[in-house]
C-alpha cells in the first residue's frame, strides 16, 4: 500500500517525523506493507511546495529542508513552489494524508482548527499532534471525518507518543474512564523540580529556555494553559465530554503562585502542577492547580521533565502511565502510530 502524506508545519517534530520515516522506510514496507512518501509541505517561515509523485523520506530528509530555508527558497528537488495560503493548502495538497503539526493556539485552536476542517472535507486521512482542533472541536470533527469516510487520530496530542488514545481504542473497549489525574506539561514540572532544589523561579525558567524545554515566552505552560488543553482533550476524547480549555479552572498558578506555593513546602513534599478532572452527573468537571504533593505520592516523584497520568477506570481500577525525559522523536513515533493505524483501517488508501 502506498500512502502520500502532506506536512503542515515543520518544527523540531516535522523534522524528526521526517527522519524518522527515512530510518523505518524499510520495516513498514516489509513489516506493514506501507510505503510513504511526502508529496508536499508547508510552513509559515519556508513557505510552501508540493511533489505530486512523492518523494521518499530519505530523500527529503538529504534534502536539509526546511532549516535554512528562506520564504520561497529551498524548495526540494521535484518540489514545486506553492503560493497560496495554510488552509487552502490543506484543502488542495496532492496527499491523502494531512500531518497538521502547526503551532497551538489555546484560545480557539486556529488557523489549526481550519486547517483540519479542509483537510477532512476534502477527502484527506488527519494526523495532528496540535491540540487545540482536538480541544476545540472534536466532535465536529469526528462527525466530518465520518461524513467523507476517512481517518482523524491524535495520539500525540497526549504525553508525546505514549499510547494514551489507542490503549483505550484498542486494549480496552467499552471501558469508562472515570476520573484522571496526572502531569501533563513537562516544561512546568521541569521548572518546578528545578525550584524543589533551591532556584528562583527566573533562574529555572532560563535553565528551562537554555535546555529547549520552555519557549521565549512560557506563560503558556506556566499559567497553566498547556496543561488545560490537555485536559480537555482527556475529557472530549476519553469520557465523552464536550468541554473547551476555558471551562478547566486554573488554581493558584502563574508566577506568583509558584513562588508562594513553594515557600510554603514542608520538607520531603514535592510542588506539582496537576491536571485532574471527574464525573460529576452526566458532566465532567477538569482543573489544573499547583500541588504539594507528599513523599510516596506517584505523581510527586517524577521530576525534570518526566509526565505521568492515572486513569480511574470501572474495569481495570488503575492504570497509570509515566513517559521519562526525551525529545520530539516521541511526538513524531505518536504521530507515525496513527499513519500506520490509519493505513490499516484504510487500506484503500
Amino acid at each position: 500500500m502506498e500512502m502520500r502524506i502532506a506536512l503542515l508545519g515543520c518544527g523540531n517534530v516535522g523534522t524528526r517525523l521526517i527522519r524518522l520515516l527515512a530510518a523505518k522506510d524499510e520495516a513498514l514496507r516489509h513489516e506493514r506493507n506501507l510505503a510513504v512518501t511526502i508529496s508536499g509541505a508547508y510552513t509559515r517561515r519556508a513557505g510552501g511546495w508540493l511533489a505530486p509523485e512523492g518523494l521518499t523520506p530519505a530523500t527529503l530528509a538529504a534534502s536539509g529542508w526546511p532549516e535554512g530555508a528562506a520564504p520561497g527558497a529551498g524548495i526540494p528537488d521535484a518540489g514545486q513552489p506553492f503560493s497560496g495560503d495554510s488552509v487552502t493548502f490543506a484543502r488542495t495538497c496532492p496527499a491523502d494524508l494531512l500531518v497538521e503539526i502547526t503551532t497551538l493556539n489555546p484560545v480557539d485552536g486556529q488557523p489549526a482548527l481550519d486547517h483540519v476542517r479542509a483537510a477532512l472535507s476534502a477527502g484527506k486521512h488527519v494526523v495532528t499532534a496540535n491540540k487545540g482542533p482536538i480541544a476545540h472541536g472534536l466532535r465536529e470533527l469526528r462527525a466530518l471525518a465520518a461524513a467523507h469516510s476517512v481517518g482523524l487520530r491524535f495520539e500525540s496530542t497526549l504525553m508525546d507518543g505514549a499510547p494514551i488514545i489507542n490503549m483505550m481504542e484498542y486494549c480496552l473497549p467499552v471501558t469508562e474512564v472515570i476520573s484522571f489525574r496526572g502531569l501533563l506539561n513537562c516544561t512546568s514540572n521541569y521548572v518546578l523540580s528545578l525550584m524543589t532544589d533551591g532556584m528562583t523561579l527566573e533562574r529555572a525558567v532560563a535553565e528551562a529556555q537554555r535546555a529547549g524545554v520552555a519557549e521565549a515566552d512560557p506563560s503558556n505552560d506556566l499559567d497553566g494553559w498547556d496543561a488545560a488543553v490537555k485536559a480537555t482533550v482527556i475529557a472530549n476524547a476519553l469520557m465523552g465530554a464536550d468541554i473547551r480549555p476555558a471551562d478547566v479552572r486554573r488554581v493558584g498558578l502563574g508566577a506568583e503562585g509558584m513562588r508562594q506555593a513553594n515557600a510554603a513546602l514542608k520538607p520531603g513534599e514535592s510542588l506539582k502542577q496537576v491536571a485532574e478532572g471527574r464525573r460529576e452527573g452526566q458532566a465532567v468537571i477538569a482543573r489544573v492547580s499547583l500541588q504539594s504533593l507528599p513523599p510516596g505520592d506517584t505523581l510527586g516523584s517524577l521530576s525534570g521533565m518526566e509526565t505521568g497520568v492515572r486513569l480511574l477506570t470501572d474495569t481495570m481500577r488503575e492504570l497509570t502511565l509515566i513517559e521519562g525525559e526525551g525529545d520530539p522523536t516521541q511526538t513524531a513515533m505518536g504521530i507515525l502510530s496513527d499513519i500506520v493505524n490509519i493505513a490499516r483501517a484504510y487500506p484503500q488508501a
